[in-house]
């Protein structure tokens, strides 16, 4: 039986270690595919375990549940803050604008400005992260 060389499928940059991330996520048919390849390049004489299988397929699972728990982890304390933000509301607070100015006064309305909530006392933005105190009036 005639075996032909196969070729590196790395790019030269890779073989130098320079790792090129164009697509950083995985997903379940990334792995499927590699894993049908790994099948198909193995030795006959020497297949892989099962257990090398199962312990690629848990670790593959375990990631997949740490993303998703990333995620969810993410969009709670994304809550959490709009919730904080919401509840100035009503309130005096004592905060520095965008232009650095010292500012005190109720928090009369909260807007969303660039994918963020930012509350406002009269027409002066007071991003959150600047408020010094919080007062209920």
């Amino acid at each position: 039986m005639d075996i032909a060389a196969t070729t590196s499928l790395q790019s030269p940059a890779a073989e130098q270690g320079v790792v090129s991330s164009a697509k950083s996520d995985l997903g379940m048919d990334d792995f499927f595919k590699l894993l049908t390849t790994q099948l198909v390049s193995q030795d006959p004489l020497k297949p892989m375990q099962d257990t090398e299988f199962i312990s690629q397929m848990a670790s593959f699972n375990s990631l997949a549940q740490m993303e998703i728990i990333a995620a969810n982890t993410a969009t709670s304390m994304n809550q959490q803050e709009a919730s904080a933000v919401m509840s100035l509301i009503g309130k005096q607070v004592e905060g520095i604008t965008l232009t650095g100015e010292p500012v005190v006064g109720v928090v009369d309305r909260v807007e969303t400005v660039e994918g963020k909530l930012v509350p406002f006392v009269g027409p002066s933005q007071v991003p959150f992260d600047t408020i010094k105190t919080i007062e209920a009036v």
